[in-house]
Parts: structure tokens; C-alpha cells; sequence
């Protein structure tokens, strides 16, 4: 049960004492908000013994204006995310891309010490980090970067993020290659604690990690007063992703393919190429 201090309480003696019958709905306010430590836990029958009234006359005046405090948009009270972290988003560069770009970086650096601010590290994986007051960029050899985002994090900042170690580094000069790269950037992974205003049991719920790529943590050692949200893509859903992405870069390059053999075609001919590409689908042109 949540607890009122002394100050709060002697307040309340003087608000049920008040002869401003329009005053009971700010009283009830004022318990909820408790000196800006919010008490959402507070049944209506617990606001009522505060207030000393009667729970048979008011609770149901005393339950409307709980609702209205908790979800009414005007007030933003109530239990909501405070604090997103643990943002990652991540990116695939095209391995000739990434290839050359670390060329470049090795190029830049002395005596074993990367150029552009890069870090190597120690691991197995040998990936380059690039450290920031936003995060940090973690580049791998196959091309995939991620990025970890300080809180409170958003796609924005990890947009950001991505700009900073490639682009403002002068490392990444060409407009017409950032830009697809920006575009592809997603969301990774991310934590949303909601609190309860009280300290909560440990548990751990991961009955929808394969599936849905969401794990529940309640009362653990950093929030210890907060149920805890895990979203992230489950590696089936990345993997379909990665695919799905590369099926668009085979089609865009065969469309491309597509318009240059007929340009070719077209000028050795001497053949409108919009003309020469309407014949394909029928009409008068073949009637003799």
C-alpha cells in the first residue's frame, strides 16, 4: 500500500475542512500527485479514509477522477515510460562499400592505430568501434554496423549516430551513397521500463522471446520499482529482413540492367526506346 507523508496528510485535513464543495476534485488530484511523487496505486477506497469521506456516498465520483488522472491525454499522469535505453539500430552496407571504406580507414592510421576516430578491437569478430557522447558505433567485417544509442534513445539519434562516425569524420563524402544507407537503417533492440511506484518481486518472463522478440522483467536490480519491456527483432525476423532487403537490391539491379540493354538495343536499331518497349506487350505495330 502506497504511503502519504505527514505534510501531505496534514493538507488533506485541511482540504476535507474546506466549505468549497468544488475543491473535492483538486483534493483528489492532489493525494494522486503526493508533492510530485505520483501515487497511481491508490485505490479509490484508500483516497477516500484520507480525505475522511464517506466510500459508500463518493466512490464513485472518487473513481471517475481516478480514471480522469490516470488516462485523460491533458494530464499525461499515471504509469508511463520514463526512460527508453538500451536502443540499438542497425544497418547492412554493401560488402564492396564497407570493404573499401575500410580500406581507407587502415590507410589513414599509424603505428596500428586506426585513422577517423576508429578503435580496434581485441574480439574474435574484430570489429572497429567509433565512441561518442550519443553511443558508440560497432562496425563488423561482413559489412553490418550497429548502433548503441545513450539514452533516451530514438531512430533519430541513431541516424545521427551513423552520420557522425561516417560522415562528419569525412570519412563518407558521396550524398548518393549515404542517403540508400540512411534509409536502411531500423531499430534493433530497445528497453522500456514503466514504473509501479513501489518495489516490485523479481521475475522474468520470456515465453514470447522466440516469438515475438519480447522479454518482461519485474522488479530487477536497476529498476527494482519497474516492470521492464525487451523489444527487439527475433533473429527470424532480422534474417527475413536482411533477405528482403538484398531481393530489392537484385531487383533494382536488374532493372537497371533491364534499361540499359535497351538503350543499347535501341540505338543500334535506330528504335524509339519507349516505342520499341510498347511493341513487347502487342498491338497494331504487328498487324500487317
Amino acid at each position: 500500500m502506497a504511503k502519504i507523508s505527514n505534510t501531505t496528510a496534514g493538507k488533506l485535513d485541511s482540504y476535507s475542512k474546506s466549505s468549497n464543495s468544488n475543491s473535492l476534485h483538486k483534493q483528489i488530484f492532489d493525494v494522486l500527485d503526493n508533492d510530485g511523487h505520483t501515487n497511481p496505486l491508490l485505490t479509490p477506497k484508500q483516497i477516500c479514509k484520507l480525505l475522511d469521506l464517506s466510500y459508500k456516498k463518493y466512490h464513485s465520483y472518487v473513481s471517475k477522477t481516478v480514471w480522469e488522472w490516470k488516462y485523460y491525454c491533458r494530464n499525461e499522469r499515471g504509469s508511463k515510460c520514463s526512460s527508453l535505453h538500451c536502443f540499438k539500430a542497425k544497418v547492412r552496407l554493401d560488402l564492396g562499400l564497407s570493404q573499401g571504406l575500410r580500406g581507407v580507414v587502415a590507410s589513414e592510421g599509424e603505428l596500428g592505430v586506426l585513422g577517423f576516430g576508429w578503435v580496434r578491437s581485441k574480439s574474435k569478430n574484430r570489429f572497429w568501434m567509433w565512441p561518442s557522447r550519443l553511443g558508440r558505433v560497432v562496425w563488423f567485417e561482413s559489412g553490418t554496423v550497429t548502433l548503441h544509442v545513450r539514452r533516451p534513445g530514438n531512430l533519430g539519434k541513431a541516424k545521427q549516430l551513423f552520420c557522425d562516425a561516417f560522415v562528419n569524420t569525412g570519412l563518407l563524402t558521396d550524398m548518393k551513397l549515404l542517403n540508400p544507407v540512411l534509409e536502411r537503417i531500423r531499430p534493433k533492440s530497445g528497453h522500456f521500463p514503466y514504473s509501479a511506484g513501489e518495489r516490485l518481486p523479481y521475475m522474468v518472463i520470456r515465453d514470447f522471446e522466440l516469438s515475438h522478440g519480447i522479454v518482461i522483467k519485474v522488479g530487477d536490480r536497476t529498476h527494482p520499482d519497474a516492470v521492464e519491456v525487451i523489444a527487439s527483432f527475433s533473429q527470424t525476423m532480422d534474417g527475413a529482413l536482411d533477405k528482403l532487403e538484398r531481393l530489392e537490391k537484385n531487383e533494382l539491379k536488374n532493372a537497371e540492367a533491364l534499361l540499359k540493354i535497351t538503350g543499347i538495343l535501341s540505338s543500334l536499331f535506330g528504335v524509339d526506346s519507349d516505342k520499341h518497349v510498347a511493341k513487347g506487350f502487342g498491338g497494331k505495330e504487328y498487324v500487317s
